[in-house]
C-alpha cells in the first residue's frame, strides 16, 4: 500500500457541516429513510427533527442524506437546503424547489408544475383549492423532495407559516422535512399552533457515536489514504481521543493526518507520534469546551460556569429550567461571583438560560443534563484544579506562609502539577493524601516562613 500524501493533504477537517469519513448513525439513519417511505403515502411532509449538542454531528447527517440521495439513481428525490438567512415565504419555498429541481436536471415542465402547485398550496382562495384537488390527480408522485432547515432552534416567527403548510399541505409530491439544531429544536416547533401533536417518532435526540463507529471512520480515513501499519490500533487510539463525540473525532483525525503527513513519517503509522497527537487532540477538546460558553454572560466569570456545569454533572439532570436556575445559584452562594452583571449575580436563572440557549445544557426525555458527556469529566476536573488550589491556599494561610510567585494551575511547570506527579496521585473531588500534596507543593515553591 502506497501513502497517497497529494490525497491526504487535501482532505477537508474544517468545515464543520462535513464528516469526511461517515460511519455509523444507524438509528438515525433508519429514521430518515422511514421517513421517505411514509412520505409516499401522505400528502402532507413527514417530518424528522435532528436535535442535539453543538458537535454531534447534526448538520453533517443531513449533508449525508443529500449525498446518499444523489449517488442513488433510482431515488427521484431532490434536497432543497434552507437556512436562517433563507426566504421563508410561500414564494422563497416554491423558488427553492424549483432551483433544486433545475440544478437537478429534472424536465422544465415537473419544476414549472411542482413550482406552481407549492403556491397554490399557500393561497388561501377558493381557487387555491381546486388547483390543489386538480393538481394532486396529476402531480408526478415520483418525484421526491427533502427539505433541510438547519440551526431551526433559532428560526424566527417568519419561520411559523413555513412550517404549518409543510405540516397541514405539503408540496404536492412525497415530502420529508428535516430539522437539524440544538436541544430545543423540537419545543420551538411544538410552539406553533397546530404542531402541539407533532408525532414523538418524528424528533431524534442525537448523542454520542458508538465507540465501533468512531475505529469504523478512522479505518476509512487510513484506507483512503494508504497508510502503512497497524491500522486496527491507529484507529482505536483514535477512537479514544474522540470519547465518542463527532468534533472530537474530527480534531483527532486531522492531528493523525497531521502527523502522517511529516517528513519523518511520510505515512508509516509505525512513525507516528501518538503522544504529540494525544496532546493536539486534549487542546482541541479543551479549546471546544471553553468556545461553549464563550457566551458574554458565561464568559464573566468562567470557574464559575464551570462550577455550575459540574454541579449539574454531580446531580445528573433536573426536570425543569427552574431547578436549573437553583443549582447555579447554590453555586452562585458558596463561591461568590466576579464580573459586572446588568442584574443581581445571585439570581441563577439567567446563567440556566443561557447555559440551555448556547448548547451547554440540552433538554431531554431524563430532563436538563450536560449536552456533552465529555465536557461533564473536563468540567469535573477542571473543579478539582480549582478546588485543590483553595485547599493549598487555605494551608498555607493558616501556616503563614506565602508563595513567593503566583501559582497558576494549568500551566506546563505549575509546581501543583509535578506535586501530584510525584505522589502518583490522580487528583480527585476527596483529594487523596491532601497534607501530602500541600506539603510537597510547598516544598517546591520554596516557601518562605
Amino acid at each position: 500500500m502506497t501513502f497517497n500524501r497529494e490525497l491526504a493533504e487535501a482532505l477537508k477537517f474544517d468545515d464543520r457541516d462535513v464528516a469526511p469519513f461517515f460511519a455509523g448513525r444507524h438509528a438515525e439513519i433508519e429514521s430518515f429513510q422511514n421517513a421517505l417511505a411514509a412520505a409516499r403515502e401522505k400528502p402532507q411532509a413527514v417530518f424528522r427533527i435532528y436535535q442535539g449538542a453543538p458537535g454531534c454531528g447534526k448538520t453533517s447527517l443531513a449533508n449525508h442524506f443529500a449525498t446518499e440521495l444523489a449517488k442513488d439513481t433510482a431515488e427521484n428525490a431532490i434536497f432543497v437546503r434552507f437556512s436562517e438567512s433563507d426566504d421563508f415565504s410561500k414564494e422563497g419555498l416554491a423558488v427553492a424547489i424549483r432551483d433544486a429541481l433545475v440544478t437537478a436536471n429534472k424536465p422544465a415542465e415537473i419544476a414549472k408544475e411542482v413550482t406552481e402547485f407549492a403556491l397554490s398550496l399557500m393561497g388561501r382562495s377558493r381557487v387555491a383549492d381546486m388547483l390543489k384537488k386538480e393538481r394532486v390527480r396529476r402531480m408526478p408522485r415520483s418525484i421526491e423532495i427533502v427539505i433541510h432547515i438547519d440551526e431551526a432552534h433559532s428560526m424566527g416567527d417568519q419561520f411559523n407559516d413555513f412550517i404549518k403548510v409543510l405540516h397541514a399541505h405539503g408540496v404536492g409530491c412525497p415530502c420529508v422535512a428535516v430539522f437539524t439544531g440544538l436541544g430545543q429544536t423540537a419545543g420551538r416547533i411544538r410552539e406553533i399552533k397546530g404542531m402541539s401533536r407533532l408525532s414523538e417518532e418524528a424528533v431524534v435526540n442525537m448523542g454520542a457515536m458508538e465507540r465501533e463507529e468512531c475505529i469504523e471512520s478512522t479505518l476509512n480515513m487510513l484506507g483512503r489514504v494508504g497508510a502503512a501499519g497497524d491500522h486496527e490500533d491507529a484507529a482505536s487510539r483514535i477512537a479514544t481521543l474522540a470519547f465518542g463525540w463527532p468534533r472530537h473525532l474530527n480534531r483527532a483525525q486531522k492531528a493523525l493526518r497531521d502527523e502522517l503527513l511529516r517528513d519523518s513519517v511520510d505515512g508509516d503509522l509505525s512513525q507516528a507520534d501518538f503522544a504529540r497527537i494525544t496532546q493536539q487532540s486534549e487542546q482541541s477538546r479543551t479549546n471546544y469546551y471553553l468556545s461553549r460558553i464563550e457566551d458574554s454572560l458565561l464568559a464573566q466569570d468562567e470557574e464559575m460556569t464551570i462550577r455550575m456545569i459540574n454541579a449539574l454533572r454531580e446531580i445528573g439532570s433536573v426536570q425543569k429550567i427552574r431547578e436549573l436556575g437553583s443549582v447555579c445559584k447554590r453555586v452562585i452562594e458558596r463561591h461568590g461571583m466576579s464580573g459586572d452583571f446588568p442584574f443581581d449575580p445571585q439570581q441563577g436563572l439567567p446563567f440556566a438560560e443561557r447555559l440551555v440557549e448556547s448548547g451547554v445544557v440540552v433538554k431531554t426525555n431524563s430532563g436538563f443534563e450536560i449536552a456533552i458527556p465529555s465536557m461533564a469529566d473536563w468540567a469535573q476536573a477542571q473543579c478539582c484544579k480549582y478546588d485543590l488550589r483553595e485547599h493549598v491556599n487555605s494551608s498555607i494561610s493558616e501556616g503563614g506562609a506565602v508563595f513567593k510567585q503566583p501559582v497558576t494551575l494549568g500551566a506546563e511547570n505549575d509546581h501543583l502539577s509535578v506535586a501530584a506527579r510525584q505522589l502518583g496521585t490522580v487528583i480527585s473531588p476527596r483529594f487523596d493524601a491532601p497534607h501530602r500534596l500541600v506539603r510537597v507543593a510547598l516544598d517546591r515553591t520554596r516557601v518562605e516562613r
